[in-house]
């Protein structure tokens, strides 16, 4: 279920008008804070689709958040960053297209609202020359009933990577669990692999 609205969050604004505006648009990449930052920035102008910290219960059923986090960047400065400057989008410009996508919009099976703007503002997001503003939006949905075991493929290969310190970035860690596994620059120092006999 989270998965579907994730997914649907990100079609909804890459299929929009924005969309091929935008160089990225996706889910936060998994890393380290300096590594994010950096690498919102060379994603910029960029929307990224982020599951909220808390969903509430309310009467058995299940209101769910994400952040649509909309960003710019400009060479020219952060007021440039923020209005656009004729070329390049600005956050703004991001902000209110994503606003009008969102309330009311259908994404995931779902049709969601906007519960709340607000902007980002760090030391770091401010020397990497961002400007980040979040829209957040709620959706409400059943409570899911667990998994239908009936549904799983039989478990045939169990496969483990072992990282023992020095630990590898998150990055290097997302290498390993592609399909076909890239060790190309670091590989995990223990590995398991187990095959199910029927």
């Amino acid at each position: 279920m989270f998965a579907e609205l994730e997914a649907g969050l990100v079609r909804l604004v890459k299929s929009s008008a924005i969309g091929p505006f935008l160089k990225a648009v996706g889910t936060l990449p998994d890393d380290d804070e300096d590594n994010l930052v950096n690498r919102m920035a060379a994603d910029a102008p960029a929307v990224y689709v982020v599951a909220g910290r808390n969903f509430k219960v309310e009467g058995g059923r299940l209101v769910v958040p994400f952040g649509l986090t909309c960003m710019a960047r400009n060479s020219r400065g952060h007021e440039d960053a923020r209005r656009g400057d004729g070329k390049a989008l600005g956050m703004y410009q991001i902000l209110e297209a994503v606003l009008g996508l969102a309330e009311n919009g259908w994404a995931g099976g779902c049709y969601w609202r906007v519960s709340d703007v607000g902007f980002l503002n760090s030391d770091k997001i401010w020397k990497a020359g961002l400007t980040v503003g979040v829209v957040t939006v709620e959706t409400t949905v059943a409570m899911p009933s667990g998994i239908d075991l009936a549904a799983l493929s039989d478990f045939k290969t169990f496969h483990a990577d072992y990282d023992i310190p020095p630990i590898e970035t998150a990055a290097e860690h997302n290498k390993w669990k592609q399909e076909p596994a890239d060790y190309s620059a670091s590989k995990p120092e223990l590995q398991d692999t187990i095959i199910i006999q029927p």
